[in-house]
This record gives structure tokens, C-alpha cells and sequence, in this order.
């Protein structure tokens, strides 16, 4: 069965810049079964966490079984026992044997409205709709990148505060330093916020974790800000070759960033490596591991989950040999 995408309504923070300079399909259905923002200081109504009240989600849009093997196999071999759910694209193969793996295979297609929307963002619309069809509310939830993510512990083994968990990555690039954050925040949110953000910590948007309610306000925000997109037309190029890429496949990040470090996020604590996740994107050399193999976090310690290790040729080609 094909998953719909949730509705589509007006939530755009009032006090928010502007997110593109043309205004996209108006957002108009109801929003009575998504909750409202969390006040500052105010505790999340958290069921009771069980292993069955966990819930992993991730897109897994042109991928095969091969590139979601590391993901789907570290998670299985910590002991994980919640729910992980897999969004699958047209262009998606081996569903039955990601299924095998243990993932909920959900099928999904691009709605006229978003189709223009790069699949990292379009991803927590996908999120924001199954979470608001839920029939109970989950304890804890992960939203995470696949193709680069593997986990070394159970994820919902770690003590995460209350409302929303965010990661930072290496300390050595800021947002104004980095030429991708660049980027995407001036290309969809203006150079003023790119400004406003510069001298900040980058916090990767590909692994955060909430409790239902938080989570559920996390992505109303973030989906308000994801729309309207106009990517920027590419320059012009002679002899009629194709055009180069507008680079905007990230942007989800800026907003994600925005919503940070602007204080939007009512309740949330920040990670950087010596925590449970490690982000290897910037880091300058390759982690250590101990003597069972787990990589270790800049604390020293057997992180929880490790991002980007396709990032480093040697970690890479260990990863995908441990999970082939």
C-alpha cells in the first residue's frame, strides 16, 4: 500500500525570514491531529518506553539491499526490538529483502505538490504523516540517515533527555565555514539567516531523537520551513550540455539549523562526538576503535551510532566487509 503524505497545512513560524522567493501550492487541510508546540520549560508527556514503544525511521529512496545491509544488520545485531520502518520509492529494489532484514517496508509516492522537493526533504513529510496516524504514541523515536549509519548499541539504550536530542558535528567547521551549509541556508532561508547562523556549530539534521510529542513539533516546524523551495536556476552552459547541479539536495539541514541555533526548538539538548552519536563528516582522523572492533567517540567510549563512516576510504571498506 502506497503511504500518503502528511497533510499539508500552514505552519510556517510567524517570526521565521523567508524561506524562497516564490510562493509554492498553498498548504490548506486541517492540522487537528498534530499537537501544538511545547512551552519553554514544560515536561513531555512521555509513555512508558518498552521495546515495543520504540520507532526507527529512514528513507530508503533508489537504494538496494546492499546499501541498507549495514544499517539494518548493526541495528538487528544490538538487540534492537522496536519498530523500524523503511520509506520505499518507485526506484527502491530488494524490498523483501530489506523486509527480511527486519525493516517495515513502507511504499510511497511524490504528490504532484512536492515532487519539486529533494528526497532529503520530502522524507519528513513522510515522518510528520505516520507519526500523526499512529495509534499510540511512541516512547522514543529516531529519525536517521541510512546508507552511512551503523549502530554499535541498542539506540534507545542511552539515557536521551526529554523533548528532542540533536547532534553537533566536529568543532574545527562552523556553519559559516562550511561551504555546503553556505549553500543551502543562503539558497533557501536568504543571507541574512546564513549570517545569523555563521559563527554556530554545525548540527547534522541526519540523526535526531524525541519522544513523540517532541518529535511531532520538531517536524511540524521543520515541514513549515521546507516549503515553498525554489531552487535557483543553474548558469547557463554552452553547446546545450546538462546543466551542473544546484546543489540543494541538503537544504533540509539549514533549516534543521535555523530552527537550532534560533532558538525555535523549545526543548532540546545537544550532542557533539564525546556523546552517543558519532558524525565523522569533518573529523580530521579516522577514530580509534577498542579490541571488540567498536569505534570509539571522542570521550573514548563505544559510541551508540557512528554517521558518515563512508566518509573515511579505510572505515568505509571495514564496514561494508563486517556487513557483506
Amino acid at each position: 500500500m502506497t503511504t500518503p503524505l502528511a497533510p499539508e497545512i500552514p505552519h510556517a513560524l510567524p517570526d521565521a525570514p523567508s524561506a524562497g522567493p516564490e510562493d509554492a501550492p498553498a498548504r490548506n487541510a486541517s492540522s487537528r491531529n498534530a499537537p501544538g508546540p511545547l512551552p519553554d520549560g514544560a515536561p513531555e508527556s512521555t509513555p512508558e518506553s518498552t521495546p515495543e514503544s520504540t520507532l526507527v525511521m529512514g528513507l530508503a529512496a533508489g537504494y538496494h539491499a546492499g546499501d541498507v545491509r549495514p544499517f539494518l544488520a548493526s541495528l538487528r545485531g544490538t538487540g534492537f526490538a522496536g519498530r523500524c520502518v523503511l520509506f520505499a520509492s518507485p526506484t527502491t529494489r530488494d524490498t523483501g529483502r530489506m523486509a527480511d532484514m527486519g525493516a517495515d517496508i513502507l511504499p510511497f509516492e511524490r504528490p504532484p505538490a512536492l515532487a519539486h522537493l529533494p528526497y532529503n526533504a520530502l522524507r519528513y513529510f513522510l515522518y510528520l504523516d505516520l507519526l500523526r496516524q499512529a495509534p499510540r504514541p511512541y516512547a522514543r523515536i529516531l529519525i536517521s540517515d541510512v546508507r552511512d549509519v551503523i549502530f554499535q548499541r541498542d539506540p534507545f539504550s542511552f539515557p536521551w533527555a526529554e523533548g528532542l536530542n540533536v547532534t553537533l558535528e566536529d568543532a574545527r567547521m562552523t556553519i559559516g565555514t562550511c561551504p555546503y551549509m553556505t549553500r543551502w541556508t543562503t539558497g533557501h532561508l536568504g543571507e541574512a539567516a546564513w549570517r545569523a547562523l555563521a559563527g554556530q556549530r554545525i548540527s547534522c539534521s541526519g540523526t535526531t531523537v524525541g519522544g513523540h510529542a517532541a518529535m511531532l513539533d520538531y517536524l511540524e516546524r521543520l515541514t513549515g520551513l521546507l516549503l515553498p523551495f525554489s531552487p535557483a536556476p543553474p548558469p547557463p552552459v554552452p553547446d546545450g550540455t546538462p546543466p551542473p547541479p544546484t546543489g540543494m539536495a541538503g537544504y533540509d539541514q539549514g533549516v534543521h539549523n535555523h530552527l537550532l541555533h534560533g532558538g525555535h526548538l523549545p526543548k532540546v539538548t545537544l550532542h557533539d562526538n564525546a556523546g552517543p552519536i558519532l558524525t565523522l563528516g569533518y573529523k580530521a582522523t579516522q577514530p580509534a576503535a577498542d579490541a571488540h572492533g567498536d569505534i570509539l567517540n571522542d570521550a573514548g567510549l563505544p559510541a551508540v551510532m557512528v554517521h558518515q563512516y563512508d566518509r573515511m576510504p579505510e572505515l568505509f571498506r571495514a564496514v561494508r566487509a563486517r556487513y557483506a
